[in-house]
């Protein structure tokens, strides 16, 4: 009962809207540490969060309308994952599926929370300037706990030996395709991700990165993102970084 109730209010902070909650618990790195977290193993929530997330590196919101859910598939996704056991590849092809659930939910919050701005021009026809700050702090999260927040905690507090008894039931055959669905869907967002930033002057440092990694074995993304920000900071000192240079 605790977990699940900790999972809601999880929940509840991952669906809220504003740039704390969306560093902090929305993106899937995040929300796969705290899950992690609640449920006694935090590196792992981390990691799986984390290779979820890479699959989502091109994931834009454009006007409101998503292609899969961000929020559900990070959150929901390690849950699953850490409660049946899976294998890192497993956990996110069945993330993409998780997400493509949660999308119904948030077309169903816009729907709903399309009402407030109405009512919100009501009061301020009235001059009810306190009516209007209390639909901002509390009618969106309104919404969150009972799309979002419910659902997570009655899945948290029943679904985990429902999962378990699913996941055993499925053939070997399907865990294994799954495995490697898994496999493609982190560098389908990395593809996603590069189709967005290419840039052939760029493609230089993209190359030096891959040599160095693929030669040396070395795999601490914090150095290479050290390095990066080195070399960034170099070439706008020397004056390579411009409109008139080619270089964004």
């Amino acid at each position: 009962m605790v977990q699940a109730l900790l999972m809601a209010l999880l929940a509840l902070l991952n669906g809220i809207q504003g740039p704390l909650h969306w560093y902090m618990f929305r993106e899937p790195v995040m929300a796969g540490f705290w899950v992690g977290l609640i449920y006694g193993d935090p590196v792992q929530g981390t990691i799986i969060g984390a290779t979820i997330n890479v699959s989502y590196l091109g994931w834009i919101s454009a006007g409101g309308a998503n292609a899969s859910d961000l929020y559900w598939a990070g959150l929901l996704g390690t849950f699953v994952a850490i409660k049946g056991g899976m294998s890192l590849d497993t956990a996110v092809a069945f993330a993409v599926p998780i997400g493509l659930l949660g999308n119904y939910v948030h077309v169903a919050y816009m729907t709903l929370a399309s009402v407030w701005p109405t009512r919100m021009d009501q009061l301020a026809a009235k001059g009810d300037w306190k009516g209007i700050r209390r639909l901002q702090l509390m009618g969106g999260p309104a919404l969150v706990l009972v799309l979002r927040a419910l659902p997570v905690f009655l899945i948290a507090l029943f679904g985990g030996d429902l999962i378990q008894i699913f996941i055993d039931a499925l053939p070997v055959w399907a865990m294994n395709g799954l495995a490697a669905v898994g496999k493609l869907l982190p560098a389908l967002g990395m593809s996603m991700l590069l189709k967005f930033m290419f840039k052939k002057e760029l493609l230089p440092f993209f190359a030096l990165g891959f040599v160095i990694a693929a030669y040396t074995g070395m795999t601490d993304l914090l150095m290479f993102a050290c390095v990066g920000v080195c070399l960034a900071a170099i070439l706008i000192k020397m004056g390579f970084c411009g409109e008139e240079k080619g270089v964004v």
